[in-house]
């Protein structure tokens, strides 16, 4: 029972950076992200004026790039590979908003995006579909690390499941049967950090899902039976996502006023006018 409890302590203060460093390793990157990188890059965003809306902006154009690398390997997947060409053209757009990443340290991760971007490229335009699959996915395990510093309403360990996922189906069709034990392992750890932020945020109901998908993966033998849970991963990760974005929603709403003082027009008059309070002054229209 103790041995149990250990094990669960460990998962759930486990370092989403050392998470990352992990898939990244196994994903055999040369340029991998070191703990000072992803420090450094929430330190720089702190040294700039108007950080809460920088982040917001990076945050927000990480999930347009995540989504539009989604759009590409589903559409690779399914055999429309003609239609992937307006979807990187729309990728490659959202990478603009990064230059206002300035450190040094974190323009190793942008390079290795802006490689991969080349690479996704390459392969839409001879219309290779497993590669353009593969590329586009790992645009988002990119944009997820990047993202962390910047603490996203979605939690990353989510994104590495979907990611993780699309991993399932790319080699469970190369018919890699040794790539594909190696990702649920990963996937183990990534669920693992996840589990109690989905108690917090009551998803009780999809932790449970998500557990027993978990242990069908663990018992799957052939490509096609990973094939399929692959699916099915994508379906459960899709529905947790809702959870955290419903709350997001209320804290910038909530923090809106504080995000950019500029906004807000101050009213020349006293906090109490004959013992009664004045309201407070209004964001600008």
């Amino acid at each position: 029972m103790d041995q149990k409890v250990n094990s669960n302590l460990y998962f759930s203060i486990f370092p989403i950076s050392l998470l990352l460093l992990v898939i990244f390793s196994l994903l055999g990157l040369s340029c991998q992200p070191s703990l000072a990188e992803t420090v450094s890059v929430a330190s720089a965003v702190k040294d700039q004026p108007n950080k809460s809306a920088l982040t917001n902006v990076i945050v927000t154009e990480m999930d347009t790039l995540s989504e539009s690398a989604e759009d590409i390997f589903t559409l690779a997947q399914s055999g429309k590979m003609g239609r992937t060409r307006k979807k990187l053209d729309n990728l490659k757009k959202s990478v603009a908003a990064f230059d206002a990443i300035q450190d040094d340290e974190s323009l190793i991760l942008l390079q290795r995006l802006g490689h991969t971007i080349e690479d996704l490229e390459k392969a839409v335009i001879s219309k290779e579909r497993l590669e353009t699959m593969l590329y586009s996915n790992r645009i988002t395990v990119i944009a997820a690390t990047i993202a962390v510093p910047f603490k996203p309403s979605i939690p990353t360990e989510l994104s590495l499941l979907d990611y993780n996922g699309r991993e399932l189906g790319i080699w469970s069709e190369a018919k890699q049967t040794d790539k594909l034990s190696s990702i649920v392992i990963r996937m183990h750890l990534a669920w693992q950090t996840l589990m109690p932020k989905l108690i917090e945020h009551s998803g009780i109901k999809e932790l449970k899902r998500f557990s027993e998908l978990m242990g069908h993966l663990e018992l799957a033998k052939t490509p096609e039976e990973y094939g399929r849970l692959s699916r099915q991963v994508l379906v459960e990760t899709d529905a947790m996502r809702p959870i955290f974005a419903k709350q997001s929603k209320g804290a910038k709403s909530a923090s809106s006023i504080q995000l950019s003082e500029s906004s807000v027009v101050l009213k020349p008059m006293p906090r109490k006018q004959g013992g009664t309070e004045v309201a407070e002054p209004s964001p600008r229209r």
